[in-house]
């Protein structure tokens, strides 16, 4: 994805000049030049990363990285000190307000884009360690969050439905209460692993809740979903629940719901809701939903 870097300095020649460095980099500069620009630009537009220089009027650098730090909205952002000072006291200040790094004037064209590109490579690693669910390596609810939204409008772009399918492991409380929570992590992972495998490449694959996977079918309506559906339902049966012995039995049960009867605000809600609805209870069940003047179906 595109970075997009927000350089608060005041001099203009300056900023004409950062520019120019990172142009072979593809990165968008945002150009603001005092503190009180930044500040609003930052929380505004949440740059991949922030050039903030110390030596500015009325509010100098390190005001302006205490309010960016003291920020929720605008903390996480890395920020990379930039100044003509190179006294060690000004730089230990600046990395313990929280700043990624710190750049001397003048530098070098190559040494200045390899720290750039440095702090960006370990902001994107962090990012995206933030949206993977250690458990089971996939995507979590967070990121199923922020991309549903773009695979329903590439659906709409093509023509195609899109369905989503939210499954829930039945009685994964009892799992843990009976078998540990070890053995119960050993079962989600199990399930991932056939998920992700009746999947295709395009389609996505999040777990959402200890107990409660996510997936999004591309170029699929319900009734493809539930073709899916039966086939991981076999995969279940056949693998997983062979491995598991102790005289346990392990199933799922399955929602499903299309962009024909929702948008991407709702359509993870509709899979989810039929599936937890008190009059469609029980285990190993699969529940597509339906236009709201329709019944949700179950089996």
């Amino acid at each position: 994805m595109p970075h997009t870097v927000l350089l608060i300095d005041d001099s203009m020649p300056f900023h004409k000049l950062v520019k120019a460095y990172l142009e072979p980099d593809h990165m968008t500069i945002e150009s603001v030049y005092d503190g009180e620009a930044g500040l609003a630009a930052a929380a505004k537009d949440r740059p991949s990363l922030i050039l903030l220089d110390i030596d500015m009027p009325r509010l100098d650098g390190f005001e302006v990285c205490r309010r960016l730090k003291a920020n929720p909205a605008t903390e996480s952002i890395p920020l990379i000190f930039l100044t003509a000072n190179s006294i060690s006291s000004d730089t230990i200040s600046g990395l313990e307000m929280g700043a990624s790094d710190y750049i001397s004037k003048p530098f070098k064209p190559q040494q200045f884009r390899a720290r750039i590109r440095a702090t960006l490579r370990t902001r994107d690693h962090l990012e995206a360690a933030a949206l993977i669910d250690p458990v089971t390596g996939l995507w979590n609810r967070a990121y199923f969050e922020q991309h549903v939204g773009q695979y329903v409008s590439l659906a709409k772009r093509w023509g195609a439905s899109l369905a989503c399918i939210v499954v829930e492991l039945d009685n994964y409380s009892a799992l843990i209460a009976g078998h540990g929570q070890a053995f119960a992590e050993e079962i989600v992972k199990a399930a991932a692993r056939i998920f992700a495998s009746q999947c295709r490449a395009e389609d996505l694959v999040c777990r959402i809740a200890p107990s409660k996977f996510a997936m999004l079918v591309t170029a699929a309506g319900r009734r493809g979903a539930d073709h899916l559906v039966a086939r991981m339902r076999g995969e279940i049966e056949r693998k997983l629940q062979m491995s598991i012995g102790h005289g346990t039995k392990f199933t799922c049960s399955f929602g499903i719901a299309d962009t024909e009867i929702a948008d991407a605000a709702t359509l993870a809600d509709r899979a989810e809701g039929v599936l937890s609805h008190p009059a469609r209870s029980g285990s190993n069940r699969v529940v597509i939903a339906r236009a709201s003047r329709e019944k949700a179906m179950a089996c």
